[in-house]
């Protein structure tokens, strides 16, 4: 069984368990099943076992010492408790096959597939890949401060790759001044700068890939 009680020496200025957590990229590693998205919980726990070695989950048995519980029509839900340094977090999960449909009378395959994924969720609720319930494929970033001056050299910079490429001798940057009606650069105002800086990085990511 998990000790709840168990507390473990921390840092004064160490971080939480969810900043570190929250902020690891698990793109790589999730899978795809009937339009959901779920974590690989092999590659989850070899994670949660590099930074948080001491980290214990139970999984909830019934009264015949099984870890699965039925409703009144038979579908089967099961139940985990993870635990990290001194939190513990329980999550329910309902027992599903291959279309994510609750399952009537489980196997135990069926059964051990649940609380794996159960398991998996219990590390969102301490930030592992917690984004991936929320519909999205990367955890969300820093936001980093918008440097105007950095934005008009890159600007500046693609306009004289874009002369050495096409020889337009300023085509480019014309048509970016008349789209947003002013004469030089200097007077694009900071939303216009931004969209211009993310329609080229865009572009280049579209090359790139």
């Amino acid at each position: 069984m998990v000790d709840k009680k168990k507390i473990t020496t921390k840092k004064k200025d160490a971080p939480s368990i969810w900043e570190v957590l929250s902020k690891i990229d698990c793109s790589e590693h999730i899978e795809k099943k009937g339009g959901f998205n779920y974590l690989s919980w092999t590659w989850a726990w070899g994670i949660l076992m590099e930074y948080y070695p001491d980290a214990t989950f139970d999984n909830a048995l019934n009264d015949n010492s099984y870890p699965c519980f039925y409703d009144p029509n038979g579908y089967g839900m099961v139940r985990v408790t993870l635990c990290v340094e001194d939190q513990c977090h329980s999550e329910d999960y309902p027992v599903l096959d291959y279309r994510n449909k609750a399952v009537e009378n489980p196997d135990s395959f069926a059964v051990n597939t649940a609380l794996k994924r159960c398991l998996v969720k219990c590390m969102a609720y301490f930030g592992l890949g917690h984004y991936i319930y929320a519909g999205e494929d990367l955890p969300p970033q820093e936001e980093v401060p918008f440097d105007k001056d950095e934005a008009l050299e890159l600007i500046k910079l693609t306009q004289l790759a874009k002369n050495e490429i096409d020889n337009d001798k300023g085509a480019w940057i014309k048509s970016v001044l008349k789209h947003f009606k002013v004469d030089v650069i200097e007077k694009l105002s900071e939303e216009n700068l931004q969209a211009i800086v993310n329609k080229i990085t865009n572009s280049k990511e579209k090359t790139n890939g």
